[in-house]
Formats: structure tokens, sequence, C-alpha cells
């Protein structure tokens, strides 16, 4: 009896902690947001989403979550790749998944939000949505009646953002709208600062042409920041692109050559490092992978594990080799993981020093099965060494 007591407590407890989504059509439901005065909760989600899923399993299933959404919002799931969802992602510029819309009984989106998200910060966008000052809507509304303060402009901005909308694409269209002249003016700078990237931008064609001014006015400080940060993001797209790769990479070290900030020289040699990696120009990688240890005193294992590993494969030159090892072994002393033993026996090898090397190994091998690691690797180059 004691058992079906406590059932009886805990079922309707289950029960209660589940999102109630509507059932009926989209129409019916955007009529009883116009009846009832509340926003319509949409969650738009796509069959392949991970997670989409993981939202339906954890967060909408969240007691807390499940009460206050029941109270406050109409809620419906949509897949937004089958109809009628395809016309509301149209309608509603939805491309990424998960997307929640508040919307109201006009069809408006008041907020809206994306991406897998805990309890606490659903809960949050949810009284976001309830709070019309801060809403996306609000927000919309001040910027066409003219509000252009730095703090309004970074909020709005920022909402876009945490929206997964085009707040790059926003920004620009604003800048494009500022005289050159009033750059240095706070909205526009600020604006200019945090969102725009493209060095062949007017803007940023203006500031190299006139960065004394600039500095003048905003600071030198943040100027050489805003240079730094825009050529390192640039630098990142261009890393991250696959077809104008090396067209796109050749022009960036171009167009630094006459650009002169704190932190250039470090970031030409990263940019020239990929660049010898990416056309496998292995004499010249290793002579700026030596002067940027060098000049940045890299501490970080695992990267100067990954530098040392490349001098394995593909350089030959005995000095270079040596330093390379003296990498190996730092990264070794700070991680001594399987993979990095394994790096500095391969140099210790390549050097001459096989007793060395196949010590290592042994090592490397050892401790590999010991973390229940695939210890093929370690066999192989243990048995290259000459060792059993």
């Amino acid at each position: 009896m004691k058992n079906l007591i406590v059932c009886a407590l805990v079922l309707p407890m289950l029960v209660q902690a589940q999102m109630k989504f509507e059932q009926g059509s989209w129409d019916e439901a955007v009529a009883q947001s116009r009846m009832s005065g509340k926003l319509i909760f949409l969650d738009a989600y796509a069959e392949w989403c991970e997670p989409c899923k993981e939202m339906e399993e954890y967060t909408f299933t969240d007691l807390e979550v499940a009460n206050y959404y029941n109270a406050n919002f109409i809620n419906v799931r949509m897949d937004m790749e089958d109809y009628p969802g395809v016309e509301l992602a149209e309608q509603y510029s939805v491309g990424v998944f998960p997307s929640f819309l508040f919307i109201n009984g006009n069809g408006e989106i008041v907020h809206r939000g994306c991406g897998a998200m805990d309890a606490n910060q659903f809960l949050a966008l949810g009284e976001d949505a309830l709070t019309d000052s801060i809403t996306l809507l609000t927000m919309e509304k001040r910027y066409d009646s003219g509000d252009r303060s730095a703090d309004f402009m970074l909020d709005y901005l920022g909402l876009l953002e945490e929206a997964c909308l085009d707040a790059e694409g926003f920004a620009e269209g604003y800048l494009s709208d500022v005289d050159l002249n009033e750059l240095t003016a706070e909205t526009p700078w600020e604006v200019f600062a945090a969102y725009q990237w493209d060095i062949y931008s007017r803007e940023f064609q203006h500031l190299i042409e006139n960065r004394k001014v600039f500095e003048d006015a905003i600071g030198q400080r943040m100027v050489n920041a805003k240079l730094y940060d825009t050529y390192l993001a640039q630098y990142q797209e261009v890393f991250e692109s696959e077809e104008l790769h090396d067209f796109g990479m050749r022009a960036l070290l171009h167009s630094m050559k006459e650009v002169n900030f704190t932190g250039a020289d470090t970031l030409k040699l990263m940019m020239n490092l990929h660049y010898a990696e990416f056309t496998e120009s292995w004499k010249d990688y290793a002579g700026y992978a030596i002067d940027l240890v060098g000049m940045t005193e890299l501490q970080d294992p695992e990267q100067l594990n990954e530098l040392a590993w490349k001098f394995y494969l593909f350089v030959d030159n005995k000095n270079q080799l040596e330093i390379a090892s003296s990498w190996a072994q730092q990264a070794v002393d700070q991680q001594p993981e399987p993979s990095m033993i394994d790096t500095y026996a391969s140099l210790q090898y390549k050097l001459g020093n096989r007793k060395q090397a196949i010590e290592l190994e042994k090592r490397a091998l050892e401790l590999a099965g010991e973390l229940y690691e695939d210890t093929s690797h370690y066999e192989y180059q243990l048995k290259k060494f000459g060792g059993k």
C-alpha cells in the first residue's frame, strides 16, 4: 500500500513536468493568441537536429520550465522542413535549428532565441520575451524611431547575435550610412570595433589611411587592438576556407606588408607558418616555427607537440631537429601523455639516438596500455626503431 501511495504522488509530478504543446493548426494557435493575449512559443526544429532532441529530452521536461511555459505561453512545436513549417521558416527567417520564436496574435515576432539551452537559460529567454523593454520587437522599434545611442546599438546587436540573426550584416548596413569622417564618433566606432571584420571594407581602409586621426580621437591602444583583431579574424576566416585558401592567405599577407601594429610580427609569422604548411614548403615551415616559438616564448604543450611532430615528419636539418626535440621534451615534462612521449621518441630516433628512442617509445606504449588507448601506432614506431 505504501508503494502505491508513493506512486500516486510521483506520477502527477511526472505528468506535470512536460511542456504542453498544442495539437491544432497554426491559424488556430494565432487565433488563440489573439483572444487570450498570450504569446505563442514556437519550437522551430528539424528531425535531424541533435540539439533539438536534447531540448525535447532534457529542457522541455524540466519541472520549472514546464510550469512556466505552460502558464505563460501557447506552446507549439513544428518541423520547419515539413508543411506548414517550411512556409513559416521562410516567413520568420528561420535558418538555424533549434530556433525559439515568441509570436503575438498579429503574427509578429516579439522575441527569439536559438541553440540548445539548459533549463535556466531557457527560463531566462521566456522571461525576456515577457519583458517588453528588452524584447527584439521593442529594440527594432527603437531603432526605427532613430535611437542610435552606443549602449542601445550594442544591446540590439547582441540580441541579434543571441537569436542567430545576422548581426554583422545589420552592423554593416548601419555603417554604410555613416559618413566616414564621423567614424570616430562614439556609436559608429563602437559598432565598427565590435562587428566589422572585413579588411577590405571602406571603414577599415579609412582607418588605415587616417590612423593618426583615429588614434587622436580613440586612443592608440584601441586602434591597435582593432587592427590586430581584424587581421586575426580575417586570418581565421581564410584558415577555415577551402576554395579560397591559397589566394586568400597570399592576399592577406600582402595587405599586411605596410601595416604595423603591436602583435603584427607574431601574426604574420603565424600566417606564414600556416601558408608554408599548406604549400608543403617544409624548409620555410621550420624557419617560421622556430622564429614563432622564440618570439612568443610558446609554452603550451599541445602546440609544441604539434610543431615538433611536423619536424619529425618533414624536416631533415639536424640543428632544427634538435630544437624541435627540446620542444617535445618540454611538452613531455608538462604533460607526459603517450602521444607527447611518442613525438619525443620519434625525434630522438631521427637524430640517431636509437637507444633513447626505444626507451621512450616503450614508455609511451606502456602508458597507452594503462590508459586503454589504441597502442598500434606505438607498437609500429617501436618496431621501426628496432625495439621489441
